[in-house]
């Protein structure tokens, strides 16, 4: 059973009556600062299940990619999104890329990503059917929703792109990820999620 939700999310001053009874908006955004580890695990555990490739030389950038795009999403319902929306684009366009050069096929990539949504949404209508006193906001959802579809079109347009690459200077073939370079993709990916935190705190200290 899930744990019930903490009136921490919002002020109790926001909190209204609604038929007789208190309803309190519920925060999106910091439920999902306060789930991003474990959504990040999740996701993960759903790509590996899925069986799709997350092997070798693959497998030690999926948990960064993880932790990275997950802790970029509670920014992504707030008005930070604009700031944020140039990293959260790239991040999703690496991840694309470094599909194809594990032999996924196009619409393997948009369901990894679908993944993610579907991690989401099941953990948040979980926790909030625990607490029948928060309402969930459908303006945040329909921002969480526009966040996920922005990411599997940046992750299509990385695959195609790398596919597009090798079209024109090899076999259209990418080549495939060798174990030594995934420190290199590690770095990169550390490096977006360096950019990430910095965007993230100037938009917390402009508040």
């Amino acid at each position: 059973m899930a744990a019930p939700i903490s009136a921490d999310f919002v002020p109790l001053a926001a909190a209204r009556l609604a038929g007789g009874r208190v309803t309190i908006p519920f925060d999106l955004a910091g439920w999902m600062r306060s789930r991003a580890p474990e959504v990040a695990e999740r996701w993960a555990e759903e790509l590996l299940e899925t069986g799709r490739g997350w092997r070798a030389a693959a497998r030690p950038v999926l948990d960064p990619f993880a932790r990275t795009i997950a802790s970029m999403l509670p920014v992504m319902v707030t008005p930070g999104r604009v700031d944020i929306l140039p990293v959260w684009k790239e991040c999703a366009s690496l991840f694309g890329s470094v599909a194809a050069r594990r032999g996924r096929a196009a619409g393997e990539v948009i369901e990894e990503v679908q993944l993610l949504r579907e991690v989401l949404l099941v953990m948040l209508f979980r926790d909030a059917a625990a607490d029948s006193s928060f309402t969930l906001p459908l303006r945040e959802i329909l921002l969480l929703n526009r966040a996920i579809d922005t990411a599997v079109v940046q992750a299509g347009v990385g695959y195609t792109d790398l596919l597009f690459f090798s079209l024109l200077h090899d076999s259209g073939i990418p080549a495939p990820l060798e174990e030594p370079e995934t420190e290199e993709l590690r770095a990169q990916i550390d490096e977006l999620a360096l950019e990430a935190r910095r965007t993230m705190d100037h938009i917390a200290g402009a508040e």
